[in-house]
């Protein structure tokens, strides 16, 4: 099966950006092609390139000609280099995997080459959009021309009640990640003391920075002289940074680049713990990072924001020992010296994977 991908992917980081690069080197591994077309965002992209670089074309975002009214025509290059390449791919279906802006190009295109288009929904394009009439409007337009629409337990009332045909809604569960790849650097049982940070915290420093607790981690660093490592990028980094520098942890903390996602498993297993703390305010649905990391057998720090949300997913029930849930008063008080990481459930994550990908693979072939 041919797959043509308008969206987010590596160089650009993100959740969604991440998730959909290991189900795709799933899928091509076991006989699917792919061609993505993504974009450079220079504040949010990694400078890693992928291996599967042959297959990606990326759109450089710069000056366009000053015109009226003013676009920075993004779009149309879009849409131009997803034509180029649908023509000599001759994709079996369109994919889009964010709303905004790829969701029209990917609608046209598979209007222009006659192909299904699947659109597969962010937790964040949904949150920001779904509260204003007119983006409620344009998500039906969207919905409505696509063949299917995939959603997950967070979403799914939403873009229901959205969709006119709520029979092409399909909720499936959330991105798993792969046992192979996300696995604990030690054996089950014993104790990571041996770790170089003692706590992780990789993510956007954008719009919404301030729902990530990160003013508290900051304040947790410095009174327990903490040695950690951010792994950030954003418009709003130089604020971390400028705060980091305020409470004079410079030393305590390593400051790194976004990274590829083939790189984050080995920082996983660098880190005694992860940073997952979440202030009200955020949107309803949590980080990938906390699969990623409960694979890796690093435990997350979470407060009870977080660790509501995780238990809608059923599979939260049997990683409780990796979801530390503190607040601020148990948090200063909190050993990050050492813990025992969480019984060997080498089969159940086996299991979990499985059934994701035989999901997937499902969706497509309902779709030809």
């Amino acid at each position: 099966m041919k797959i043509l991908l308008i969206g987010k992917y590596p160089p650009m980081q993100g959740g969604i950006s991440s998730k959909t690069y290991w189900l795709l080197k799933r899928l091509k591994a076991i006989g699917f092609e792919y061609k993505i077309v993504t974009l450079n965002e220079p504040d949010y992209s990694t400078k890693d390139i992928s291996s599967d670089s042959k297959d990606i074309t990326i759109i450089e975002k710069g000056d366009a000609p000053w015109h009226i009214p003013e676009t920075s025509l993004i779009d149309d290059q879009i849409t131009h280099a997803a034509l180029e390449t649908a023509k000599t791919f001759n994709p079996d279906l369109v994919e889009t995997n964010y709303l905004w802006p790829f969701c029209k190009d990917a609608l046209l295109i598979s209007k222009l080459i006659k192909k299904p288009l699947l659109i597969r929904h962010a937790g964040s394009d949904i949150a920001k959009f779904h509260k204003t009439g007119n983006y409620i409007d344009i998500m039906d337009m969207y919905f409505n021309q696509a063949a299917v629409i995939v959603t997950n337990l967070s979403s799914k009332a939403i873009v229901t009640n959205i969709c006119n045909t709520p029979e092409k809604v399909h909720c499936l569960q959330r991105y798993v990640p792969c046992p192979e790849t996300f696995k604990p650097a030690v054996q089950p049982g014993t104790a990571n003391t041996c770790k170089l940070f003692d706590i992780l915290f990789a993510g956007k420093i954008n719009y919404h920075w301030r729902y990530k607790g990160l003013e508290l981690l900051l304040k947790t660093i410095k009174r327990k002289n903490l040695k950690a490592l951010f792994i950030i990028g954003g418009k709003y980094k130089s604020d971390i940074k400028k705060q980091i520098k305020e409470n004079q942890i410079e030393e305590n903390i390593k400051i790194v680049d976004f990274v590829h996602p083939e790189k984050m498993p080995e920082i996983y297993r660098s880190c005694k713990f992860v940073w997952c703390w979440e202030n009200p305010g955020g949107v309803e649905d949590f980080s990938n990072i906390i699969w990623e990391a409960i694979f890796c057998n690093t435990p997350c720090i979470v407060n009870n924001i977080t660790k509501k949300k995780t238990k809608a997913e059923e599979m939260s029930r049997n990683f409780e020992a990796l979801l530390l849930e503190l607040d601020e008063i148990s948090l200063f008080d909190f050993e990050f010296k050492y813990v025992t990481t969480e019984t060997n459930l080498s089969e159940y994550k086996e299991l979990l994977y499985k059934k994701f990908i035989d999901r997937n693979i499902a969706l497509y072939k309902n779709l030809l």
